[in-house]
């Protein structure tokens, strides 16, 4: 083990490969309670522990989970260094051909997050060959596949294709109860687009109110996740003038991550 690195939340076992799926619960029981710090120590550590053991699977596991988090923290240098890594071993042929859509999505999203949407958009299209192929149509990682990427479309001011992408994401959340949130999130996407092309466009305020109505769904599982959700949400109500409902979302958000 690297002595080096010091990570209360870490095993000191010793492995061959990392272990991936006590990792994955270890990272949702930090993230459910919004305790980045953590979740940055766990991830340099057994990104360590991967290189260590020459375990690149593991690693691209690893380089993933660091993209989204740096993307959450807002940190572009390591951000963007993680995503060449993870492309790296994507194209070595690392990884089934899922998971490597999954990082071609997770890492043009960020790049996009960074206003480099242009450059994001050639790794979206990889992604959605790969999902096209691979996935059924109606499989939740397509709806985030189209979210994601026509947030970049619309930062491009490709407003057709943005919308586009928005109603085939709530094609396939449409009817699901386990996915309210993440409908409310389309909806919302949709009403920002109608708003950068004109402010005035009356159905913003509809779709607000519809968002507002899936967000408060008993449906709704009151868990760190929701709260990651509505953390996305309620910018978008106070910037919208629904000064109450985003407080109440914050507030919520912080009341389920203090209980995580």
């Amino acid at each position: 083990m690297n002595e080096n690195i010091e990570c209360s939340t870490c095993s000191k076992e010793s492995y061959k490969v990392v272990p991936l799926a006590r990792l994955f619960d270890k990272l949702d029981e930090l993230f459910s309670r919004n305790d980045l710090p953590a979740v940055g120590r766990l991830l340099d550590y057994w990104e360590s522990e991967a290189r260590i053991l020459g375990d690149e699977r593991g690693l691209l596991e690893i380089l993933n989970e660091k993209i989204g988090y740096y993307r959450r923290t807002a940190d572009k240098e390591k951000a963007l260094a993680a995503v060449d890594a993870a492309f790296e071993l994507v194209e070595k042929g690392i990884g089934d051909r899922v998971s490597a859509g999954t990082v071609y999505l997770n890492g043009a999203t960020t790049m996009k997050s960074f206003n480099m949407a242009k450059e994001a958009l050639p790794y979206y299209q990889k992604a959605r060959e790969i999902y096209e192929r691979y996935l059924d149509p109606n499989d939740y990682k397509m709806a985030a596949f189209y979210n994601n990427i026509s947030s970049a479309y619309k930062d491009l001011g490709e407003y057709a294709e943005s919308e586009a992408a928005c109603n085939k994401a709530i094609g396939i959340l449409d009817g699901r109860e386990d996915c309210l949130g993440e409908m409310a999130v389309t909806w919302i996407n949709i009403a920002h687009l109608y708003y950068d092309q004109d402010p005035f466009d009356e159905r913003i305020y509809e779709i607000m109110d519809k968002a507002w109505e899936l967000l408060k769904s008993p449906k709704n599982s009151l868990d760190g996740d929701f709260a990651f959700i509505c953390s996305k949400c309620y910018p978008s109500f106070e910037f919208f003038g629904y000064f109450e409902r985003g407080a109440e979302l914050k507030a919520l958000t912080e009341r389920l991550y203090e209980g995580n």
